[in-house]
């Protein structure tokens, strides 16, 4: 959850800002830390609008993110004793998730750059459209696959549920089979994470549960592997796997950035941050997985300390844990 937050804040400032405008603006290894959106070395274009948020500030990827938890933490509380937890609620998971959505939705501080697919769910969501039917039909965007951390950290021991409570959570907002599979294969990765797998186990194990349902998640993911080498100026851009605007591309190139330094959260999410397209997003998910692989210590302290609203996000991981039956 840390993880997470953390490369969604240092990215944030990074979001509709070129790779070129970064290195420009901070040097030749872009943003290293935390910085403002409106930081006095950002060029005065593209200027970036809405409240001058300090440094450390999240984006409603993490705040969907934290509404994904709490509904996991109310409707899916944990098995009892000496149970197998093989049944799940799905509609009572998803009845809790949208409502939390719709009061983010309508929240003050959902003053980030919320996506216009998902406030156009939460909108449906308000009027009494069925979670099933709310999600817009043909959209792939990436916040589907940006906020479902917590479903892989709550379901990690059971991963046919932990499929089936991802996908149903792209629902709300995005109906595009790309966006299901892009939602399920993030989570996954996290599951995967938990438990040490290497970044080419995560690979096949995401390529044999979502490339077969989704013909433009499989194209976007058999691209990946001949781009390790490649440097990230090429990997994450249109030359590469994409720009990560669309859930195939965001989940790719964070699986790259992780691929590429397993065991260094930081360099992970650095190498997320300083991209050409959905910087906050591709960070996000990528510090969500390589924070689950590393742990808390792995993360810089600094950053534990900057970003917002730290103790809480703590909170809810010790909760999902507690949830997991770890």
């Amino acid at each position: 959850m840390l993880g997470l937050a953390i490369g969604d804040a240092l990215a944030y400032p990074c979001e509709f800002r070129s790779r070129a405008t970064i290195l420009a603006a901070f040097g030749p290894a872009g943003v290293t830390d935390m910085v403002a959106l409106h930081d006095p070395r950002w060029p005065e274009r593209p200027f970036i609008l809405g409240r001058r948020h300090p440094a450390g500030t999240y984006t409603d990827d993490t705040q969907m993110t934290i509404a994904v938890a709490e509904a996991l933490i109310e409707a899916a509380p944990g098995p009892a004793a000496g149970a197998t937890d093989v049944d799940v609620d799905v509609e009572a998971m998803m009845q809790a998730m949208a409502a939390r959505f719709v009061a983010w939705s309508r929240a003050e501080d959902n003053d980030r750059a919320p996506g216009h697919t998902s406030m156009t769910g939460c909108e449906r969501l308000a009027d009494g459209v069925p979670w099933r039917e709310a999600g817009v039909a043909d959209s792939k965007g990436c916040g589907s696959a940006m906020r479902v951390a917590p479903i892989g950290l709550r379901f990690h021991r059971h991963h046919g549920q932990l499929l089936e409570v991802a996908r149903a959570s792209c629902l709300l907002t995005h109906g595009h089979d790309a966006a299901l599979e892009g939602a399920a294969a993030a989570a996954l990765l996290v599951a995967l994470s938990l438990e040490r797998a290497s970044p080419e186990e995560m690979y096949r194990a995401v390529a044999e549960a979502c490339c077969p349902r989704s013909a433009d998640f499989a194209a976007c993911w058999a691209k990946l592997p001949a781009l390790l080498d490649a440097p990230p100026e090429v990997a994450l851009s249109e030359a590469g796997l994409g720009e990560g605007w669309v859930a195939e591309e965001a989940v790719a190139s964070a699986l790259y950035c992780v691929w590429r330094t397993p065991d260094d959260v930081r360099q992970t999410i650095l190498t997320a941050a300083n991209t050409d397209g959905d910087s906050d997003s591709i960070a996000c998910i990528a510090g969500g997985i390589s924070g689950a692989r590393n742990g808390v210590e792995a993360i810089p302290v600094a950053w534990r300390e900057t970003v917002e609203n730290a103790a809480r996000l703590v909170e809810i991981a010790d909760a999902l844990r507690a949830a997991s039956g770890d």
